[in-house]
């Protein structure tokens, strides 16, 4: 359930939203305001429910319950993680999106231009690899980007120059007030964009504040008798969870409690993942 209200301050309003799949909670009863101009990452592993909150706040999947507030109809631009390949030419489909919006066509060059895309001007996006794909996603996005952008792993497959102009024209756009809400996980862009931190643990969302503190992965044999915890990842016949090490022995003697089977705990790279210092 979505509805429009007028409380001070705030832009999006959730209240006991719950979302699940198959019957498992991946959100589960958030109650939180985010406010007007705000710049919000949410971090974590695969499968801990950054793009399915990014998808709620949006109102691109329906709730499972509770509901959202909006402070007035807002306009969303959305950068999905996967940009899908159709078969029309780069700069046709981005010159037809810049018809839609009401934009000039020069609006679309220039990005395509600051983003290195000209010597792929006449390629069809069906050829396109994963990487430029994910920028003809971001340029769609910039054009217009509204009230709020919603940025799911935005740099996905981009080389570091696009990188640099990618951070600059989103910190252009945190500057005339547009409201950012970006699933991530990697570090320094959470550092160059973020005003603030949120990760989601067993369904709940907590700010987090993010550090080079070690990380571990935990690694146990996979259990049909037990129920997953939400932060686990499913490897085969096995499951994973990462924990930083402050919180490592309470950790591994809950799964002990819970009945889970350890079958491995090894330190994680930190340049590939930090995780989380502090919940508040």
């Amino acid at each position: 359930m979505t509805e429009q209200t007028g409380t001070e301050g705030s832009l999006i309003t959730l209240i006991d939203v719950t979302k699940k799949y198959n019957g498992r909670s991946i959100i589960d009863g958030v109650s939180h305001t985010f406010k007007k101009g705000e710049s919000v990452a949410f971090y974590g592993h695969n499968g801990c429910g950054k793009s399915t909150m990014l998808k709620l706040l949006g109102g691109l999947i329906s709730l499972s319950g509770g509901k959202i507030q909006y402070s007035k109809k807002l306009k969303f631009s959305y950068v999905p993680e996967k940009f899908a390949g159709m078969e029309i030419a780069m700069a046709d489909y981005l010159h037809g999106i810049a018809d839609i919006e009401g934009k000039d066509r020069k609006v679309a060059d220039d990005l395509i231009h600051v983003f290195f895309m000209d010597p792929m001007v006449k390629t069809r996006m069906d050829k396109l690899s994963k990487g430029s794909l994910q920028k003809v996603g971001v340029i769609q996005a910039l054009m217009a980007p509204g009230d709020v952008l919603l940025l799911d792993e935005p740099l996905s497959g981009q080389d570091a120059d696009s990188q640099k102009v990618f951070i600059s024209k989103v910190n252009d756009l945190r500057q005339k007030g547009v409201t950012i809400f970006m699933s991530c996980h990697e570090k320094k862009l959470i550092d160059e964009l973020s005003d603030s931190v949120y990760t989601i643990e067993q369904g709940k969302l907590a700010r987090i504040t993010l550090t080079d503190e070690t990380v571990y992965k935990i690694s146990v044999r996979y259990n049909d008798a037990l129920k997953m915890w939400p932060e686990m990842t499913a490897r085969g016949n096995r499951c994973e969870l990462r924990t930083e090490e402050a919180r490592l022995k309470e950790r591994v003697m809950r799964l002990y409690e819970d009945g889970w089977e350890i079958v491995g705990i090894e330190e994680c790279d930190r340049s590939v993942e930090n995780e989380i210092k502090a919940l508040v």
